[in-house]
């Protein structure tokens, strides 16, 4: 497990590369397309609905639905309704929801620390991730090594905690943390996207 914590706490060293790709900033509304952030020889093409991320070279790529939705972003943990996706590929440690957050006791908006939930530990078994509604997702918390067994196990842990609002969008990453792959990543939703 610290293997893993370890790993996952990497990830964050990539987001370097994502700068103000995965940087926080509004849409308006109906534009909301699923859209790339890469790091190179890693790809990712995507015709908004429908993405594709390809590290068999190496380097990260990630997806994410640009602009802001009150019913996601700026919410209490435990006031999340959607935070799903389906995919094809063999998932591991790679690809991963990133989400993040902003402590309650802070509250400034900026993201405190993030949660990962790797697509291996959370789907069906064909191919849908959702990771409020399964209660089988694990949930890894990148500044400590806990984790929970589910969505509604780390919102109660954290209740006071929020998603973030101004600096970091949900995404979904492979950044060579796992094993390199290719995978197709679609329905990809976080609260409603477009309002």
């Amino acid at each position: 497990m610290k293997r893993l914590i370890a790993a996952l706490t990497a990830a964050l060293m990539v987001l370097a590369f994502a700068g103000t790709a995965l940087a926080a900033q509004p849409a308006a509304p109906g534009q909301n397309k699923l859209t790339c952030s890469v790091d190179a020889p890693a790809t990712c093409t995507t015709n908004g609905k429908t993405a594709t991320i390809d590290t068999t070279l190496g380097g990260a790529a990630a997806v994410y639905l640009p602009g802001f939705n009150n019913s996601f972003y700026g919410v209490r943990v435990g006031q999340v309704t959607k935070l799903s996706n389906t995919y094809t590929g063999t998932a591991g440690i790679d690809p991963r929801w990133s989400v993040p957050i902003d402590l309650g006791g802070i509250h400034d908006g900026y993201t405190d620390y993030f949660v990962f939930v790797t697509l291996a530990e959370c789907n069906n078994g064909f191919g849908l991730v959702d990771v409020i509604n399964d209660t089988t997702c694990t949930i890894h918390r990148n500044d400590s090594s806990v984790t929970y067994p589910n969505w509604l196990a780390y919102t109660q842990a954290n209740s006071s905690d929020y998603i973030s609002l101004n600096d970091f969008y949900a995404f979904v990453i492979a950044d060579g943390s796992g094993a390199p792959g290719v995978w197709t990543i679609s329905n990809f939703t976080v609260g409603k996207p477009g309002k």
